[in-house]
């Protein structure tokens, strides 16, 4: 009788939102770090942008078509993750690393932003918003990370979570008077606490 008990409590903590803006993407970011440190360092610091990824695979999810700006969110994250392997594989102009000074200075002032954003949204009355801006402020913390431990971060690196950053910021900046702007006939309610999204 005390097994669905337990098994319930356990999917409760999977959907928490602090499990999934802050635990689950960190988590993703620094095993994707060590598997691709196997690649060489210039992979392992791409390891960030991937775990943000995997995270937002997870929750919200990738919805296509997207019907909301906030749902482009993790299409961005993608497509800015697949441009920035690209672009390591090639050795393209800015897969250099920064060096540990440097790198530590860039990512510390993304995480700052991250975190910055998700008071902003929090306040402007999206709660979803500020949640995918926890999940970004979680994986620039592994970043800063990587970027102290294995002195590997380019600018192609972060590239993903720079664009991440910007496109949460433009969602908040066209957020309506109240709140966030739903979809369907949830219109005007947070997706957050009216789900329209997997």
């Amino acid at each position: 009788m005390m097994a669905p008990r337990h098994s319930a409590t356990a999917m409760t903590f999977l959907h928490h939102p602090a499990f999934q803006s802050l635990v689950l993407p960190f988590v993703l970011a620094l095993a994707a770090c060590l598997l691709l440190r196997m690649a060489g360092l210039r992979w392992a610091a791409l390891g960030a942008s991937l775990g943000l990824v995997l995270a937002m695979a997870v929750w919200p999810g990738f919805d296509w078509p997207a019907s909301s700006r906030t749902q482009t969110l993790p299409w961005a994250a993608l497509g800015s993750t697949l441009l920035a392997a690209l672009a390591i594989a090639l050795k393209a102009p800015g897969t250099k690393a920064m060096g540990r000074r440097n790198g530590l200075v860039a990512t510390v002032l993304l995480t700052l932003a991250a975190l910055a954003l998700v008071a902003w949204p929090a306040l402007g009355g999206s709660m979803l918003l500020a949640q995918l801006a926890l999940m970004l402020g979680a994986v620039t913390g592994v970043a800063v990370l990587w970027a102290w431990r294995a002195a590997s971060v380019s600018p192609a690196s972060l590239l993903p979570l720079l664009v991440t950053g910007i496109g949460i910021a433009l969602c908040v900046a066209w957020l309506p008077p109240g709140g966030s702007e739903g979809t369907g006939e949830n219109k005007g309610d947070d997706p957050y606490y009216a789900p329209q999204w997997k």
